[in-house]
């Protein structure tokens, strides 16, 4: 997470309030900087590449990849490749803005608690917000999702949805691909397997395999059953829905993150499956912090009132699409068909 900055609008002659900016400095310093609560962060970049930007927008792009080596008779001249701009994706950040205030009241009446208290939630609704945002982005179906009301973009460099079932190369001949499968997770090793496998076949722009292991599992926070199901599937040591001596061949090979932002809708169990490494190598899922927080703090003249107020500028989005993969969604192709 980026640093936090505490910055003084005006002087106070005020005693009243002198010794109330202290402590609350002090809380939000130990919420902002220390583990939040319920764990935003670790989620977050469970799930994103976080990193810091110094621009208004970030666009990346690649390049198409050479062809294989020839072979070539005995002092004869190397075959020239022809490299051209792969797809690219202007990321652009956004400001977000929250306050909170303390009253006159609260604080000559001696109620600093309910002061830590409004502290404190103002940091985890910070905390919150970030991965909230980064949440809706990557699970929502579609070309576009919502936030504070708000239609945000969420194609990748090629134009298509995250997860769509016809993502196109660049060059002429490669066979468009998908990432996005109607089929349930299942109670076996069966489907995760055949995903695991589909994603490390995926081709770059070029059309050349890229090789990419598949290693997280990433599931909505309100489906029990999917993640006990999960913890079964990837952490039991004989294989599973059997009686078979055999190995379960999933064991050791994946992490979990249970998403506790991401609500399922009732009667489906959506899950992702993510290459950690490829999601880094590629920029898949990238969250910029373009503005740490910026924390203010002024004294109201017309209700007298303490009003603290944060800044912060951030976005997030996809240049690839080819880290991940969607099960259980509600559109797309069936793996086993």
């Amino acid at each position: 997470m980026a640093g936090i900055v505490f910055s003084k609008l005006s002087g106070r002659n005020d005693s009243v309030y002198k010794a109330v900016e202290g402590y609350i400095t002090e809380i939000l310093q130990d919420a902002m900087t220390g583990v939040a609560k319920n764990d935003f962060e670790t989620v977050l970049k469970s799930m994103f590449l976080v990193k810091s930007s110094k621009k208004s927008g970030e666009r990346m792009g690649g390049l198409t990849e050479f062809a294989d080596f020839d072979i070539v008779p005995e002092g004869g001249a190397a075959i020239s490749d022809e490299v051209e701009e792969g797809f690219a994706k202007l990321i652009e950040h956004v400001a977000f803005m929250k306050d909170f205030k303390v009253t006159r009241e609260m604080i000559k009446d001696g109620r600093i608690d309910e002061a830590r208290m409004a502290a404190t939630n103002f940091a985890n609704a910070y905390h919150r917000s970030r991965l909230e945002f980064a949440t809706r982005a990557l699970v929502t179906e579609g070309t576009t999702f919502m936030y504070g009301g708000k239609k945000l973009d969420k194609t990748t460099g090629d134009g298509k949805a995250l997860f769509a079932v016809d993502h196109p190369g660049k060059r002429k001949g490669v066979v468009p691909q998908c990432n996005v499968f109607t089929n349930p997770l299942g109670s076996t090793t069966e489907i995760l397997n055949r995903l695991a496998v589909h994603g490390r076949g995926f081709k770059n722009d070029s059309g050349h395999v890229q090789g990419y292991t598949f290693d997280t599992i990433i599931i909505p926070g309100n489906t029990p059953v999917l993640e006990n199901t999960v913890k079964v599937i990837i952490g039991s040591l004989g294989e599973i829905g059997n009686n078979w001596n055999d190995i379960n061949t999933q064991r050791g090979k994946w992490k979990l993150v249970v998403n506790q932002l991401w609500e399922a809708a009732d009667g489906t169990e959506p899950y992702i499956l993510m290459s950690a490494d490829a999601r880094n190598a590629l920029m898949g899922s990238t969250f910029w912090e373009r503005e740490n927080l910026d924390i203010t703090n002024e004294i109201d003249q017309k209700t007298r009132n303490f009003v603290w107020n944060g800044y912060t500028r951030y976005s997030c989005g996809f240049y690839n699409w080819r880290h991940v993969i969607m099960g259980g969604a509600q559109t797309g192709q069936n793996i086993t068909a």
